[in-house]
């Protein structure tokens, strides 16, 4: 074998081999390869030294490092475009670059290793053949859509082509990940390769193509038809507008751009994805999406000491929480776990619940039968504490009451090893009064998961008083394992979320007790972009959860969070919401139906009228974002990022306005003291604006500014 003298250049290096070229992609001081402007530049040239040499006849593309392919482009410089213009000809100069890759006179080859995503998946598109390994963390996907963007590297024209249009909607539609198997099924890839050879394989793949690959017309032969086309077009349009409202516009454009390449030709359909593109770029979503990206990025940086090592975690309360735990622990941080509770009934409730979750996966085809029976091997029951005495962390899910997590607490110190971190479920008990019960108060920390804990992605790591720098890094890196955003607070009632929340659904009971309607009150914060209304949100997390969590607020913080007769109406009616089947609305074997008629009734509401829905939405977000500022002014969280940030994540605030205080920004400081000292008027103290809204105003200045450094910190 005769090797050449390798090309190389700051990101790229082309080694030869015999007529093998292979090109190598390794950008300096990252972790995974990305598209910078000037790697893109770099690339320009190189492809054009390759067109060049007549030696090679194949090219393979690889990736110098092991943990990914290509990461896509690096979103960063998004927030640099000033126009739609200059995102034009960013988005033209990416597409002439891989469209000069598509037209090399070489065969060229995509070795997919590891992670390829965006403008990597665009970049193998382009090539003739593309090979993925085996290794379980190799994937392939087109996520622009989460970020407000459509693939505008030739992607959005250019899938359809290879893997047909229903594939291609599916993919760019909702972003997600292809892993290997499935990408061969599709015919995304043309072969699954061993991980351990790759390059070996590859060369072998490459060396036996006699020419560079013709599409598949087969794939696009149903497209064709322009009725077929149109009865898949306009069945995508109707499933984008069901799920997004049309609040997001970028899956709306992917539509567009596909249906312009299709009916027209695959020029006309690179022109609509550049100005589509550039257009979301520079428009009201998409930067939201980018910045909420880089805000979960933050959150998974910690300044503080090196973690623990944690092997095993014990959980004490098998209910659904705890379950939920358990499998999440096992499924994404492939720890062993031991589950405590105080009957075998109990145990048993908490391995249905973990059960159920992967039994739906495997019904999916997403999971194995024997994978599944393997991790519900890695949890193990007791009613006891044998086992106990060898996990690094036990996470505790009891009920809501002091003295018993209190009690627990002393018996996991009594029968624990040494050190044993003890992080508390806890939805609003200070953290600080629980471990008042401690001898070792330093390991004892809040870790708040939301329900349900396999879906949301959100966990609040509370602080207490006297928790150790090192108890907090080691359970924002499990919480990091686990698959979590993390979200560090320092202790107080409700933390971030629930506090927030609670003069929010209280204003929802304020609502319904003046004759406003369930469905309208809950109507007017879908309108506004809540994947569910305060009142449906109330039966999902449990009536006497919120009748509890309302007397601790009240107990905290007096007048200010005087509840409506709400709750307590219906607690003493034993309506508990989902959890008993009944609530707010009817339920039906678990699925929620219709307001019940009966609420009026109980609440003396005579005349349930459709309110105004916007009236109606700017009380409850006014609400919230007034408890937000005092949030903030106490220390509870670090930054308006971090609020805006547990908001979207823990209750699903709508992104596409940035969270509950950017979109506080937009209507403006000055605007917002206005409105609130109008409702306070009209409403009563539940309404007074804080000090913090009265400062920021005083100075026009905004809620970011005020707040836009991270305070809380480990060691303070």
């Amino acid at each position: 074998m005769t090797v050449a003298e390798p090309v190389v250049r700051h990101a790229w290096r082309l080694d030869e081999e015999d007529d093998i070229g292979i090109l190598w992609f390794d950008l300096p001081d990252e972790k995974l390869n990305k598209f910078t402007p000037e790697s893109v530049e770099e690339l320009d040239r190189i492809l054009g030294e390759i067109a060049a040499r007549s030696s090679i006849t194949r090219v393979l593309i690889a990736s110098g490092k092991e943990s990914g392919f290509i990461a896509g482009a690096d979103i960063s410089r998004f927030q640099d475009v000033p126009n739609a213009s200059e995102a034009a000809e960013f988005v033209r100069y990416g597409q002439s670059v891989f469209t000069k890759l598509s037209r090399l006179p070489q065969m060229t080859f995509a070795v997919i290793h590891g992670v390829c995503m965006g403008g990597g998946t665009e970049m193998a598109l382009n090539c003739d053949y593309r090979l993925i390994t085996d290794w379980e963390k190799s994937m392939i996907a087109l996520p622009e859509v989460k970020l407000g963007i459509i693939p505008a590297w030739t992607g959005t024209t250019r899938l359809p082509r290879i893997v047909g249009l229903p594939a291609a909607l599916d993919m760019i539609l909702t972003g997600k990940n292809i892993r290997a198997k499935k990408a061969k099924g599709i015919g995304l890839v043309d072969d699954v390769i061993p991980a351990s050879i790759r390059m070996d394989a590859a060369r072998t793949f490459a060396r036996r193509q006699s020419s560079k690959k013709e599409a598949d017309k087969s794939r696009i032969y149903v497209e064709g038809n322009p009725l077929s086309r149109k009865v898949i077009f306009d069945k995508a349009r109707s499933g984008v507008m069901k799920q997004t409202l049309g609040n997001y516009p970028a899956p709306l454009r992917a539509i567009e751009v596909m249906k312009k390449g299709f009916e027209d030709d695959y020029e006309a359909g690179l022109e609509a994805e550049a100005r589509a593109a550039s257009e979301l770029i520079t428009g009201d979503v998409a930067p939201h999406l980018v910045r909420l990206f880089f805000m979960m990025e933050a959150a998974k940086r910690h300044e503080g000491p090196d973690p623990a090592k944690v092997d095993s975690v014990g959980v004490l309360g098998a209910g659904l929480m705890g379950g939920g735990i358990a499998q999440t622990l096992v499924e994404k941080a492939n720890l062993p776990v031991r589950v405590r509770d105080i009957s075998w009934d109990a145990l048993a409730g908490g391995m249905r619940a973990a059960s159920k979750i992967w039994k739906k996966k495997v019904e999916k085809r997403r999971l194995s039968r024997r994978e599944m029976q393997a991790s519900l091997a890695k949890i193990t029951m007791t009613t006891d504490w044998t086992g106990f005495r060898s996990v690094d962390v036990v996470i505790e899910a009891v009920v809501e009451k002091l003295e018993i997590k209190q009690s627990v607490l002393r018996e996991v110190e009594s029968v624990g090893k040494p050190g044993v971190i003890f992080a508390t479920n806890t939805s609003t008990i200070p953290i600080t009064r629980i471990a008042e019960a401690a001898s070792h108060p330093e390991n004892v920390i809040g870790m708040h998961f939301f329900s349900p804990v396999d879906k949301m992605p959100l966990v609040e790591v509370i602080v207490g008083e006297k928790t150790s720098p090192e108890t907090v890094s080691t359970i924002h890196q499990l919480g990091k394992r686990m698959g979590k955003t993390v979200v560090i607070c320092k202790d107080g009632p409700g933390f971030i979320v629930n506090r927030i929340l609670a003069p929010y659904i209280n204003e929802a009971g304020f609502l319904l007790i003046e004759e406003n309607s369930i469905g309208s009150i809950d109507g007017a914060m879908t309108d506004f972009g809540m994947p569910l209304g305060p009142l449906a949100l109330l039966d999902e997390v449990g009536i006497d959860i919120a009748a509890k969590s309302g007397q601790i607020m009240m107990e905290a913080f007096g007048d200010r969070m005087e509840a409506s007769p709400l709750v307590e109406t219906l607690v003493a009616d034993e309506r508990y919401g989902k959890k008993n089947g009944r609530g707010i609305y009817v339920w039906d074997n678990g699925k929620r139906d219709e307001p019940d008629e009966d609420v009026y009734r109980l609440l003396e509401v005579d005349d349930p009228v459709a309110g105004d829905r916007k009236a109606m939405s700017e009380r409850m977000i006014l609400a919230m974002i007034n408890e937000a500022t005092r949030i903030l002014d106490e220390g509870i969280a670090a930054s308006a990022a971090d609020v805006d940030l547990a908001m979207i994540m823990g209750t699903g605030f709508p992104p596409f306005r940035g969270g509950l205080l950017r979109y506080g920004d937009t209507l403006g400081s000055n605007r917002v003291l206005a409105r609130l000292e109008a409702l306070a008027k009209e409403h009563g103290k539940r309404f007074e604006p804080s000090q913090a809204i009265r400062r920021v105003a005083e100075k026009g200045g905004t809620f970011y500014q005020e707040w836009s450094e991270r305070r809380v910190k480990s060691e303070e």
